[in-house]
């Protein structure tokens, strides 16, 4: 059985520079042992992605963008017929 991994969208905000874009923040689930670029690539094409704007493990808590301690999370700017939900579970 092959490991998967996936992530959850945790905010979904109209970008404030660029207002044709929706800014989304997802929590990555399951990452050890998944090489971080592909999950990158993966994360970016399942959500319509346009721009992977950061990805880090959060050194302290984001409650406005659901981000907690010790989440690894990404941003990212995507198009706006990305059809995601917050609380969204997206599996790869």
């Amino acid at each position: 059985m092959q490991n998967m991994t996936g992530l959850v969208i945790t905010d979904i905000r109209r970008s404030s520079t660029f207002s044709s874009f929706d800014l989304l923040t997802a929590v990555i689930l399951d990452a050890n042992g998944h090489d971080n670029q592909h999950i990158l690539s993966l994360a970016k094409k399942n959500c319509k992605g346009l721009l992977i704007l950061e990805s880090a493990i959060a050194d302290k808590e984001f409650p406005n963008i659901g981000v907690r301690r010790g989440d690894q999370f990404l941003r990212m700017w995507a198009n706006p017929d990305h059809g995601l939900q917050v609380g969204e579970e997206l599996r790869f």
